[in-house]
């Protein structure tokens, strides 16, 4: 049986790499104040900063929470650009990088709404609102890959033996292909120590500094019942961060439809969240007639606790109502799974 590894971006972090959405926001939130602190005055494309700042350099700003917190109990005066990126901030600390995907798909939706109810004098103010929201997603991708080139560069990475043993499990005649959802090079490590060659790996949604693999930031669930109804918008600006257009860009999906059709596979997650931004890519994957296995690699969060079960019902959300059976005899139990790093090795 074949091997599909889907890693995502729990092995960075299990690497101690800080490729956390709460990582990323306490960077951009520091290099917000670091410049205030200098001219009084901070203004990029997501947020607005001014008033007197000197104090700031007595704050304690080693976590969101306190940069936030200082921020409204003084004479700073912020303000977001946008509506999205002040509830992704000031939510914070429920969202994952997933999330932040899936509150995107929800404001496209609240805008289709809007248009369907609206007269046609109130449909260029929804559309400059859905520019707007685009322009927003936008400018945090830029961000985003601006931050993860710097932490990357400046992070030396650690080997873990228990992700050593995993990549290494069943080597041997049968095909191997590793589906990378990170934009950082963590797993080429790995790759080149243990007879993957080039072609087995594949970086689906881009890769930093990697003009020919552009980064893909954004949605992608065509099942979703809003899906068609906003493609009968004939609105194209609906689609500009929906993942499929992205994967046009490479071959990268048709390399992955070639394998799960060359043979029976089994499926072996390694740090993905399995939440519904991947769903139609998900969904192609775990249904499909070769797919025989899917084996989590668990989060251990404690000695006593870890997300097998959390992961088994993301991975639901990944099957049709016809494929429930099938995910019941699919899904490996929690007596065959192991953690993807032992709470001990980890920490």
């Amino acid at each position: 049986m074949n091997d599909l590894y889907l890693i995502g971006n729990g092995f960075d972090l299990a690497h101690g790499l800080k490729t956390s959405y709460n990582d990323f926001l306490l960077w951009y939130l520091n290099e917000s104040i670091e410049f205030t602190n200098s001219n009084h005055y901070f203004k990029d494309s997501l947020i607005e900063i001014d008033g007197n700042a000197s104090w700031l350099m007595r704050g304690d700003y080693s976590s969101i929470r306190n940069i936030l917190g200082n921020f409204s109990n003084s004479n700073i005066r912020i303000q977001y650009k946008h509506v999205f990126f002040k509830k992704i901030v000031e939510n914070y600390r429920d969202y994952r990088w997933v999330d932040i995907e899936y509150e995107y798909y929800m404001a496209l939706i609240d805008l289709y709404k809007r248009l369907e109810k609206a007269g046609v004098s109130r449909h260029a103010q929804i559309d400059k609102e859905l520019d707007d929201l685009n322009s927003c997603f936008h400018s945090i991708k830029i961000k985003l890959e601006e931050y993860l080139t710097d932490t990357e560069r400046a992070f030396r990475k650690k080997k873990l033996n228990s992700i050593n043993n995993i990549l290494l499990d069943g080597i041997g005649e049968n095909q191997k292909l590793v589906l990378y959802f990170n934009y950082t090079s963590t797993i080429k490590a790995y790759v080149s120590n243990h007879r993957f060659k080039n072609d087995d790996l594949i970086y689906i949604h881009g890769k930093l500094d990697d003009p020919q693999n552009p980064i893909i930031f954004g949605y992608g669930d065509e099942i979703d019942a809003y899906y068609e109804k906003i493609e009968n918008l004939n609105n194209n600006e609906f689609f500009r961060n929906i993942k499929s257009f992205g994967y046009f860009k490479t071959e990268n999906y048709q390399r992955v439809i070639r394998f799960v059709d060359s043979g029976k596979f089994m499926v072996r997650i390694l740090g993905h969240s399995c939440g519904l931004s991947d769903r139609i890519l998900l969904n192609t994957i775990f249904e499909h007639k070769n797919c025989e296995k899917i084996k989590i690699y668990y989060y251990q969060k404690s000695k006593t606790e870890n997300d097998y079960f959390e992961k088994t019902q993301e991975i639901s959300r990944h099957f049709n109502a016809l494929g429930k059976s099938k995910m019941r005899k699919t899904i490996a139990p929690f007596s065959e799974s192991v953690p993807l790093v032992p709470f001990d090795e980890i920490n």
